[in-house]
């Protein structure tokens, strides 16, 4: 458990999200009766990563039964059954054009079929990949459990699976493709509306995706130690916070910096949970690449300076680690 005494906005923001999360239970409850396809639902984004405060959207995974998703008034009433139950919560709606607008069932998430695919539903990636990295259960809880160790099992499939010697490959190889894609797409997107702009959105890049995608690629270096069962191993890792497993693999290899990604994270969840702050990320969007380049925003390069702090240690924690994680897990991070 961290100890977040010192870090009041931290503090403060898992103490909200875990309210909200409590509330979302309590909500869901109903669902048995009124929506019964649905599975599980659970809570992504700055809530799943225990960091939500008032202004948080409600970035929710719904899974429903297989047998509903091919019907559009099954998988519909799902949909609305969900978000009228969270109306009391007053959360802003899933973008359309995002992963959390649309439910997905477990053998979509599961599915060996599409092993391998390149032009996989970008939907169903983005949903398998957030699953693993900050979703946090609001409703179904031993489903969601299941689901998750189901996944781990396809990406542990034909390979790890076998032989609990190998790396998690496949895993490590989406990981990478997710993040990269997310980093092309932030880098040239200049779409914004009254919540959002190419400002906010490469803060919240720099200062906490990243520190979400090392989490996870951290936890499959450390789990290159793990010899005799990988998919327990990490599965168990999972129910961790984002700041939890960048805590719990420092402590696992006796290096005390992580302490200095807590501090310049304290410091960006406060800056950025400053309405003057958002205010001009948002407002001051960029409408061309010229103009981007041109255009000196004291409060995002305040917030990317800060980010330096917490990419340049994590680069040196990741290269510290060689001789401790396998060598094989080390080429395949490269190659």
């Amino acid at each position: 458990m961290l100890d977040l005494q010192a870090y009041p906005t931290l503090d403060y923001a898992r103490r909200w999200s875990l309210a909200t999360l409590e509330k979302m239970q309590e909500l869901l409850l109903p669902l048995e009766s009124k929506a019964p396809d649905v599975i599980t639902v659970a809570a992504s984004g700055s809530l799943g990563r225990l960091e939500g405060m008032d202004h948080s959207d409600g970035d929710l995974i719904v899974i429903i039964a297989d047998e509903a998703m091919g019907d559009y008034e099954r998988t519909r009433n799902s949909m609305q059954s969900v978000w009228q139950a969270m109306e009391p919560l007053d959360l802003p709606m899933p973008k359309s054009s995002g992963v959390y607008a649309t439910p997905a069932g477990p053998e979509q998430i599961c599915d060996h079929e599409t092993l391998g695919h390149v032009a996989d539903n970008k939907d169903i990636f983005g949903k398998r990949l957030q699953l693993l990295l900050d979703a946090r259960p609001v409703y179904g809880h031993e489903d969601f459990s299941r689901l998750r160790y189901r996944l781990l099992e396809r990406y542990a499939a034909g390979f790890l699976a076998h032989d609990q010697s190998k790396e998690w490959v496949y895993l490590l190889n989406d990981l990478i493709r997710y993040f990269r894609s997310y980093c092309g797409w932030h880098q040239f997107d200049l779409s914004n509306d009254a919540v959002d702009s190419w400002y906010m959105r490469n803060v919240k890049l720099r200062n906490s995706r990243i520190p979400m995608f090392a989490a996870q690629l951290f936890l499959l270096g450390e789990c290159s130690k793990e010899k005799q069962d990988k998919i327990g191993w990490l599965h168990a890792c999972l129910d961790l916070t984002v700041m939890e497993r960048l805590q719990f693999v420092y402590e696992k290899n006796n290096d005390p910096g992580f302490s200095g990604i807590l501090a310049a994270y304290e410091y960006f969840m406060t800056q950025l949970n400053k309405e003057e702050v958002r205010e001009q990320l948002i407002k001051t969007t960029p409408l061309t690449l010229e103009e981007l380049n041109t255009t000196r925003l004291p409060e995002y390069h305040d917030l990317h300076e800060n980010s330096k702090i917490i990419i340049t240690e994590l680069t040196r924690f990741t290269l510290a680690r060689k001789g401790q994680w396998s060598d094989a897990f080390f080429e395949y991070l490269l190659f």
